[in-house]
């Protein structure tokens, strides 16, 4: 019997906090990849970010859910990587322009999904701080825009292995959840 709860899908949380932690680490690791290398790894994290968003949002969509907020978070997450994937030759300063505007409206519509989540506040806070903080990356990329790329390579790796954790341990909460709910149902 598939829960009613809409959370069933814990799985894809983990899964996203995976691939942004991956990503994060990558980023750290390697401070001297090229520029080129850093738009290609950054397109293909947003556009697979963006798929799983909004496959989840059309999920919950069809079980009734509120959705929006994730299918326009997953529709923008698409758009960045395609965007960036078939435009690799802009330059550093243009890239960090996308990937600040990305954060930031991110970072708006993870806080708004956030309060359109249903369930146990603990994951909709996790999901909320990590609106925040992609909300603060992008304003701080937007004010200090000449601080170097190393430094932008670090804001970033270190904003999606927060991020990444923040997803994966929401996932946990969320399968609690679900265990919880299974549970209740079983012993009604």
């Amino acid at each position: 019997m598939e829960l009613a709860t809409g959370l069933d899908k814990w799985w894809l949380y983990l899964v996203r906090g995976i691939l942004a932690v991956i990503f994060g680490i990558i980023v750290l690791v390697w401070p001297g990849a090229t520029v080129f290398v850093l738009i290609i790894l950054f397109g293909c994290y947003a556009l697979v970010e963006g798929l799983f968003a909004l496959g989840y949002s059309i999920a919950r969509a069809s079980r009734g859910d509120k959705f929006f907020a994730l299918m326009m978070l997953g529709l923008l997450g698409i758009l960045i990587g395609i965007v960036t994937l078939a435009r690799p030759e802009i330059t550093g300063l243009a890239l960090l322009w996308v990937i600040a505007i990305w954060l930031v409206i991110r970072g708006f519509l993870m806080i708004i999904s956030a309060f359109e989540m249903t369930g146990k506040a603990s994951v909709r806070w996790l999901i909320g701080i990590s609106g925040v903080l992609a909300l603060i990356v992008g304003i701080l990329m937007f004010i200090f825009p000449i601080s170097g790329v190393f430094a932008i390579i670090l804001v970033i790796g270190i904003y999606c292995l927060v991020a990444g954790i923040l997803l994966a341990v929401a996932s946990f909460f969320v399968k609690g959840i679900d265990k919880e709910d299974a549970g209740t149902l079983a012993a009604a």
